[in-house]
């Protein structure tokens, strides 16, 4: 598969021969366009047929020493940050090979879970309070495969901006920081680590221990909460698992506290993915990595959009195991309503239904039930994790239960309608 990236029009000349060419032997073939570059002007005087070692800035590998450099030379603690680029070029051991060699702390960006196991947890809107004191109390930030947006940075600004702050991956970030370019971690990691490992080894402070969990407001009312069901899940899910994580509340509340498998993926898609694609993507991965047991965490917005993808899963009597939490809205959506625009509602709560059985209707044969109480769920899940093929639970919960998400956890700031909108409502009063 071919996919790349436009970062200016002129990249052009090289990208869409190469998107045509991956097409034309028989694979697809993705460029991703913004619209800036779409609306850009390409220089002229080019051909199509651009030299291959102008395709991709490659990366010399004089580059990496000015973080080798950087990390030896340091009177302090170092934090890693570790991207989605960490899972792409398969360089999870030698990440864990440069956290050893340097002594750093990591964190992981939200869909980047699964890289390492990350001693201070996700960053961004639904990551862990404790990353941003410890990159304050850090001498170096060193950012590993991922561009840093606004869902893996939030709360990061002012820290970053008071630390040095290197970067090395395929894709400058979007936060200011010295950015190494390279097309392949493994091998610039493995540099990395000769360097560092070649020179002294500066004394390491201890870092203060973080406060992890978001702590959302209490919620007592029906339905399971969305910490207890993650907790339970946790204790089930096969070591080997893939899950594949949707957005929304469901997908906030996986990211915070569900770990990835040891040796399984954690896959979201924060980005180009849209709510739904988990349906699609757990069928894909279920193919390509053996049939091993794969998860869905999806909500029932979710599922309404994509979910029929489940008929897939039982024509191919895939082990894909659908965890749908159905609090009957779009939960997030009604969050915003309540805490943005003075519980002004809008259409975001849903006909209450019951997925679990209407999915076994549809289905004959298929393990598929409904769970409205946390003592329920154990068992529920574990029936559903040892069916011979697909199955399907889901789990009442409410859309009134703020999940771990830090823009609903900090004061609300009220939207304020503009005068003319004021003077309509008050005039159709």
């Amino acid at each position: 598969m071919y996919c790349r990236r436009v970062l200016s029009p002129d990249d052009l000349r090289v990208a869409l021969p190469r998107a045509i060419e991956a097409a034309r032997t028989g694979g697809p073939a993705v460029l991703l366009i913004p619209k800036d570059v779409q609306q850009g002007y390409m220089q002229t005087g080019y051909v199509a047929g651009v030299p291959v070692e102008r395709i991709d800035g490659h990366r010399s590998p004089d580059e990496t020493e000015t973080i080798s450099d950087a990390l030896v030379d340091l009177d302090g603690p170092v934090t890693i940050i570790a991207g989605e680029q960490i899972a792409r070029d398969d360089a999870r051991a030698q990440l864990e090979a440069l956290r050893l060699a340097v002594g750093a702390r990591v964190a992981t960006v939200p869909d980047a879970k699964d890289v390492t196991d990350a001693d201070l947890g996700v960053t961004g809107v639904m990551g862990h309070r404790g990353v941003a004191e410890a990159i304050a109390g850090s001498a170096l930030c060193l950012v590993v495969g991922t561009r840093l947006p606004l869902t893996a940075s939030a709360g990061l600004d002012e820290v970053l901006a008071k630390v040095p702050t290197f970067s090395i991956g395929s894709a400058v970030p979007y936060r200011p920081c010295h950015h190494v370019h390279s097309d392949d971690l493994r091998t610039s990691l493995t540099q990395l680590i000769r360097a560092v490992r070649r020179k002294p080894q500066p004394l390491r402070r201890g870092l203060p221990d973080p406060t992890a969990e978001l702590i959302p407001p209490a919620f007592h009312g029906a339905g399971v909460r969305y910490r207890d069901a993650m907790k339970l899940l946790d204790e089930v899910l096969p070591e080997d698992a893939d899950l594949v994580v949707d957005a929304g509340n469901t997908g906030a509340s996986a990211i915070h506290h569900l770990p990835a498998r040891r040796s399984g993926r954690f896959v979201v898609a924060l980005g180009m993915g849209g709510m739904g694609y988990s349906f699609g993507a757990a069928i894909g991965a279920a193919f390509a990595r053996d049939h091993r047991r794969t998860v869905v965490i999806a909500g029932d917005g979710a599922f309404f959009m994509h979910g029929m993808e489940i008929h897939t899963a039982v024509q191919y009597r895939l082990p894909v195991t659908f965890v749908l939490f159905n609090n009957n809205a779009h939960a997030m959506c009604v969050t915003r309503e309540q805490l943005f625009y003075q519980d002004r509602y809008s259409y975001n709560r849903f006909t209450p239904s019951r997925l679990g059985h209407g999915v076994a209707s549809m289905f004959p044969g298929l393990p598929s039930e409904d769970v409205d109480a946390v003592e329920l769920l154990p068992r529920a899940l574990a029936r559903a994790l040892a069916a011979d093929g697909p199955s399907v639970v889901s789990i009442e919960c409410s859309p009134d239960e703020i999940p771990p998400f830090a823009p609903f956890l900090a004061p609300p700031q009220p939207i304020s309608q503009p005068e003319k909108d004021r003077s309509d409502a008050a005039a159709r009063a």
